[in-house]
C-alpha cells in the first residue's frame, strides 16, 4: 500500500493514471511500488548506500511483517534491486543486503503547486 497510495506530496508515490479496482488490485499495488522505487528522486544506490524515502522508516514494521518473505527492509530493498540501480555490483550489493540504508528528507511541498 505505501507504494500505491498517495498524500498528495511530492514525497509521495506517483498518482496512478488508473483507478484501482478488485480485479487488478495485487498487480497494480505491485506495479506502483516498482514505479515508486524506480523513481530516482525518491529511492537509489549513491555513494555506496541505498538512499530511500522516509516512509521506509516510518512505517518500517509494515515491510518486516514476513510478507513476500521479507523480515526486514533491507529484504524489500534486495526485491527491488533493478529499480533503485543500473549498476549490477549495486544490485548484488543489495540483493546481499550489504549497503547502509540511509532515509532521505520527505518533500512535504504539494505536487502541482506553481507548476
Amino acid at each position: 500500500m505505501h507504494g500505491a497510495v498517495n498524500c498528495a506530496s511530492i514525497g509521495c508515490p506517483a498518482l496512478r493514471p488508473e483507478a484501482f479496482t478488485a480485479t487488478r488490485l495485487d498487480a497494480q499495488l505491485e506495479d506502483g511500488m516498482q514505479r515508486f522505487m524506480g523513481d530516482r528522486t525518491r529511492n537509489r544506490v549513491s555513494n555506496g548506500k541505498a538512499e530511500v524515502s522516509s516512509i521506509f522508516k516510518w512505517f518500517r514494521e509494515d515491510f518486516e511483517k514476513g510478507q513476500r518473505g521479507w523480515s526486514r527492509v533491507e529484504d524489500m530493498l534486495a526485491s527491488y534491486a533493478a529499480q533503485l540501480s543500473d549498476k549490477p555490483e549495486e544490485q548484488a550489493a543489495l540483493k546481499a543486503r550489504s549497503l547502509p540504508v540511509v532515509h532521505l528528507d520527505y518533500d512535504w511541498s504539494l505536487n502541482g503547486v506553481g507548476r
